[in-house]
């Protein structure tokens, strides 16, 4: 793993001086176990790059690309909570920036609803094994407030994403609903996975491709 020299990032609220990384990073992949809430398994998921940072000093956030390490549940909680507000202030930024906040938006949302679902994946090296924790009601309770509000993120920027609408219906219990936005796509494996566990009466994430083991570099 090669991760390079680090470099520093001027936070816009205090001044202080954040470490970074630039890359390139070298990191050894899994294959590519990809689970129906888009997440993909990687062997060190805190050397991902992210679009968001949070100050060392101040802990405010500000966005900017090539940050070592990555934000928890909380973090994207709180996140959310200060861009919504802060989007929502009738401004000129606002006003002529409103596509890429949107987007901002979504990306956090996202981020949520994986940093959640990573508390009761099954590792994928777990050879049978599953540790999944008993959640508290009021993470839950967070955890289906924000699939709502992703949702309607969902139906303005991506409403021919329907694999991913139909996974979070299936997340807050709404199968039927699930089940009406898969029939709009063609038949696939991942479809198929969706509408056995729908059977089931299952809301949690699930992996829908596991590859041959295969190392790859990036």
């Amino acid at each position: 793993m090669q991760i390079g020299n680090p470099s520093y990032k001027i936070c816009p609220h205090c001044k202080h001086k954040n470490k970074f990384y630039p890359g390139p990073f070298h990191v050894k992949y899994y294959g590519l176990t990809e689970w129906s809430d888009g997440e993909t398994f990687e062997e060190l998921p805190n050397l991902k790059k992210t679009d968001l940072q949070k100050c060392d000093n101040c802990n405010q956030f500000y966005w900017f690309k090539k940050m070592l390490g990555g934000l928890s549940f909380e973090d994207y909680v709180e996140a959310a909570d200060y861009f919504e507000k802060k989007y929502s202030l009738i401004t000129i930024s606002n006003i002529i920036y409103r596509s890429i906040n949107r987007n901002r938006l979504l990306y956090i949302r996202l981020n949520i609803l994986r940093k959640y679902n990573d508390q009761i994946r099954k590792h994928p090296l777990a050879n049978g094994e599953n540790s999944k924790a008993s959640i508290p009601n009021e993470k839950k309770e967070i955890f289906i407030n924000n699939i709502k509000l992703l949702l309607k993120l969902l139906n303005e920027i991506e409403p021919n994403n329907h694999l991913l609408i139909a996974e979070l219906y299936r997340n807050i219990g709404d199968f039927e609903k699930a089940r009406t936005i898969l029939g709009k796509i063609p038949d696939s494996i991942s479809k198929q996975l969706l509408l056995s566990e729908i059977e089931k009466r299952n809301c949690d994430v699930i992996i829908i491709q596991t590859p041959l083991i295969a190392i790859s570099c990036h």
